[in-house]
């Protein structure tokens, strides 16, 4: 782990409800230190293992899958920088074709490893005026509503795919332009989603 590793850690942290919380389990030594020396140890309750941190949460959480966590960790330290609806339903698809369950349904559909197109730059400026960025926590929204998906299909942890029916839900049309532009679309990415399940 270095210092990027050290900022999803701390993303994440910042995007949890006032009711949530961040654990680790399982931490080497080496990581241990340097979260000690950053002081991030404070921040964070730390387990020896996943089952004594699993035990000690609040019941009725319903956790984040190793890498759908991921997911939402990299989402929050990139969204900040994205100066459009649009180019954020871009990152989303990086960040998600690259975790878990998403991974597999959006490489079945072709949106692979090739690097994906930056949106438009006269496109990402009409978008920024039609969108206001103010009170708008985008990694909040998408987090919330991927726990719902998660919920209403019996899961037992949110993972990748929750996440990305939670963006297609919450970037609309934005989200289904940014598919169109990879060769698929929504009905087809919901379509191998319930195939998998």
């Amino acid at each position: 782990m270095d210092s990027m590793g050290l900022g999803v850690l701390v993303g994440f942290h910042k995007r949890l409800d006032l009711d949530a919380r961040l654990a680790l389990a399982g931490v080497p030594p080496k990581q241990r230190k340097l979260l000690e020396l950053t002081g991030l140890d404070a921040r964070f309750d730390c387990f020896p293992t996943l089952e004594d941190a699993l035990s000690s949460r609040s019941p009725g959480a319903l956790p984040f899958a190793t890498n759908a966590a991921m997911a939402i960790g990299l989402a929050s330290t990139a969204m900040p920088f994205a100066p459009s609806r649009r180019a954020e339903a871009l990152r989303w698809l990086r960040i998600l074709r690259l975790q878990g369950e998403a991974a597999r349904v959006l490489c079945a559909l072709g949106v692979g490893e090739t690097p994906l197109p930056d949106v438009d730059p006269g496109e990402a400026g009409e978008q920024a005026l039609g969108t206001s960025r103010v009170g708008r926590d985008p990694v909040a929204s998408v987090s919330e509503l991927a726990v719902r998906v998660a919920r209403n299909r019996g899961a037992t942890a949110v993972g990748t795919g929750d996440i990305l029916v939670a963006v297609m839900r919450f970037y609309g049309s934005d989200f289904d332009l940014v598919l169109a532009t990879h060769g698929t679309d929504r009905d087809e990415v919901i379509g191998r989603l319930d195939a998998a399940a």
